[in-house]
Formats: C-alpha cells, structure tokens, sequence
C-alpha cells in the first residue's frame, strides 16, 4: 500500500499542478518560456518575384522563411534601432543576437525566432502585360497592352518585355508574371522576454511592408486575417489613420539611428487616401498620382506625341551628351539638377527621338559602388472592414544625400562614359520648377498632391 505523504500536523501534502510545457524550450542551462503564434495572412496585391530568377516567383517554395525573417529583421531596425544613439555596431549586434546571423564554425548565432511557413492558397497566374491583335490592316501583328485588372501599369513596368524581346517575338509562356489570391499561415515562436521586440517587427511588417519584390510600390501586400483561429477586425477606413498612429506611438522608439539606416519616427510623413470600395483601386489611385506627378508635361501640340516634360533632367541630359533633336533644341529648363533621384536609383532615361538627334540611353546611379537606392517612399492598400485607404509613407534616415561618392550619369551602353551630378534643389531652383512651387523637397511635394 502507498505511502501518503504528510506535514508535521498530519495533513496531505499535495504537490503544485504540473504546469504545460509545450510554449517552452531548452536552452543550455535554463528553461525559457516561449510565445508560439499561428498568424494567417492573405496577400492582397499580387506577389512579384521572389523567385531564383529576377521578377519570377520560385517554381517550389512560393513563400521563404529565410525572406519573411529579413523582412522582420528591416522593420525591427527601422522602429527599434534608435535605442542604439546612432552606434551601428551596436545595432548590428542587438539585430543579429534577436535575428541570428550566419558567425563561424565556431561560434554559430541562431536565431531567437523560429518561423514555420505553409502555404494555404498558391493562388493562380496572371499577367501583367499581354499580346493582343493590332487593328485591321497592320498584317496581323500583336501589340502589347498592359492589363490594368492585374497591376497598374506603372508599378509593374520591370515585367514589360524589352523592345529586344519584342522583336525576338517573345510568346505568351515567356511573359513574366505575378501571382495573385496566394493565402498562408506564418508559424513563430520566441522568447517570452522578447515578445515587445517581435511583435513590434510584425507590426512593422504587416502594416508597411510585404512579401516578394517591389513592396515598396505595393506589390506583396499583407491583411491578417487571424491569430491562432480568432479573426482579426479590421478598422473602418475612418479610423484607419488614427490606428496607425496608435502602433507608432507604441512601437516606434526614440532616439538616434546610425547614419544610412531607414527608419520610422512617432510622427512620419504619410498621407492617407480617401475610402475606395477595394484594395485594387486604393492601389491604383496611389500608382496613377505617382505616374502623373513624375511624369509632369507641358501639354502637347500634338496628339500623336506627348507634351515635353516639365522636369529638368531631360534638357540637362541633352546639355550633357550635346545630344538634341531639333524640335528640342531649345531648352525649356535652366535647372542643372536630377530631382527626381530622391524616388530611388538607378533611373534609365530612354528619348523616343534618338534616330533624329536626341541623347541615346543614360543611367542615373549612386557612385563608388553604392548604384542602387531602394525608394524611401512607401505607396501601398491597407485593408479595412469597409473597403480599402491608400497609404504613402517616406522612410526617415535614406537619400542621394546620403550616397558616397554621390550621383553619376553614364551612357548605358558604355558605363565608363559618365558624368558627376545633383539631385538637391536650393528653393531658388524649386521655384523654376511649377509642380513644386517653391519647395525643394520633392517627396513631401508629392505626398501634398495626394
């Protein structure tokens, strides 16, 4: 017969319930309690890319946790590195001790999250651009149009075939293509310590970023739809603003980041479109103003040819390469500037009138091997119960300004043939340009048109 235990008074000593070990795991020499979410996400704008090949979706695993955990990584630096008083080696790492980083053989630094991704829904594929049959009398020959049901134009232009493949008589099956109504389940576990700073970089990540290329101009994006089972509300488009707000003020945290790195302040420039009845059209509204401000025209004479553009760069490429056709032997602009740099770089400038006089292909780019500037302005639809806003955000901390070496523009096909240039209006220049009245800062101008 069995023993019961007793205290010094006679009475049983019953033990403390044992409590459930599945949200904990081992680490050497303790137990750390651990948080484990199952987060469903729908992907609202079509996915671009992602794949091994450029602007191609992989063949196999649509969704990567490698890529899920960089996005993480961006947007817990972009709210969380200002703790660091602008020390980027102290960034650096906090980041890699949270994120993991690939160390050496000896000393390995894994990740403190875990991520598990399923895909629910693979979606189906579509293309932006198509071939259709030219009007009667052409020969029978196909001409390119863009499908404005699938992705504005403007946003997915990188997936345009080249005049070279045009010619090559590119077929439907080499046209690339985006993937659309793709659904899946993000599994994530991590220190219960650490649960502020993770879920600060999911905010960040939902509510700003995406999946995929060319999140930045809206593709890839993201509407929860539920944590562990329970659904997620949605605002009302009214309140949408005011939310967003709410998650900075919580997330975002004060101080000083290094020099180069991008990042959110409490109080960011952004603008918030009116209420659109769905994601698409918030998503095409943003597109088409963006389109419409940088592609700013004189009207046109002509029907048959576009208005002469009301930006300085073209008239200071000619004035460069000593490249002009007649009809734009006159400059309109006296501005020596490149402005609309701050968009991101590289730029290709392509004139239809190479044939007759004007500058062949240049491209504007960040020297000393820093080419490439990812936009810091942020265009994408935000899901609501009651429809869908548009949201333009512009990242603090990036720029031409902050390129070393500065800007070059060189021939395209003959990159040692280049030029030093700026991009920074003085408010003397910014007047000589209408569209900005004055203001040399052409992101905020933009943002004012909304």
């Amino acid at each position: 017969m069995r023993r019961v235990p007793t205290d010094e008074n006679g009475r049983e000593l019953v033990p403390p319930p044992v409590q459930p070990q599945l949200n904990q795991r081992v680490m050497p020499d303790e137990v750390v309690p651990v948080i484990s979410q199952v987060r469903s996400y729908e992907v609202i704008t079509p996915l671009f890319g992602g794949g091994v090949e450029p602007g191609e979706p992989d063949p196999l695993t649509l969704i990567r946790g490698p890529a899920i955990r960089g996005q993480l990584r961006f947007w817990w630096r972009a709210l969380r590195g200002g703790r660091f008083n602008g020390d980027l080696a102290a960034l650096k790492e906090a980041e890699d001790k949270l994120w993991g980083a690939a160390g050496t053989e000896k000393k390995p630094i894994p990740s403190q999250v875990g991520i598990v991704v399923s895909i629910e829904q693979r979606g189906k594929d579509e293309y932006p651009f198509e071939f259709v049959e030219a009007k009667e009398g052409r020969g029978g020959k196909l001409k390119l149009r863009a499908n404005e049901n699938v992705a504005p134009p403007y946003a997915a232009f990188p997936l345009q075939p080249s005049q070279e493949e045009m010619q090559a008589g590119i077929g439907r099956r080499q046209m690339k293509r985006v993937i659309s109504e793709v659904r899946f389940t993000l599994k994530i576990a991590y220190p219960r310590k650490l649960g502020e700073e993770v879920e600060a970089a999911l905010w960040g990540w939902e509510t700003f970023g995406g999946i995929g290329a060319r999140t930045r101009r809206g593709f890839g994006a993201l509407k929860l739809v539920s944590v562990d089972g329970r659904p997620v509300m949605l605002p009302k488009a009214d309140n949408m603003e005011t939310e967003i707000r709410k998650g900075l003020q919580k997330y975002v945290l004060h101080g000083i980041w290094p020099e180069g790195v991008p990042h959110l302040i409490p109080d960011p420039r952004m603008k918030f479109t009116n209420r659109f009845p769905d994601h698409r059209a918030a998503w095409g509204y943003l597109i088409k103003c963006l389109q419409r401000f940088r592609q700013y025209r004189y009207p046109s004479a002509s029907s048959r040819q576009p208005g002469r553009s009301r930006w300085p760069e073209p008239d200071e490429i000619r004035r460069l390469t000593q490249r002009w056709c007649e009809r734009h032997a006159k400059p309109v602009s006296q501005v020596s500037k490149f402005p609309r740099a701050a968009f991101g770089l590289p730029i290709v400038f392509h004139f239809k009138d190479e044939k007759i006089g004007d500058p062949y292909d240049t491209v504007l780019q960040g020297g000393q091997g820093y080419k490439r500037l990812a936009s810091p302005l942020i265009l994408r639809p935000l899901a609501c119960a009651d429809g869908a806003v548009g949201l333009a955000l512009i990242l603090e901390g990036t720029g031409v300004m902050a390129i070393p070496g500065g800007l070059l523009l060189g021939k395209k096909e003959e990159p040692h043939i280049s030029w030093p240039v700026n991009a920074e209006l003085d408010p003397q220049e910014a007047r000589q340009i209408p569209l900005l009245n004055g203001n040399p800062d052409v992101l905020q101008v933009f943002l004012n048109t909304l």
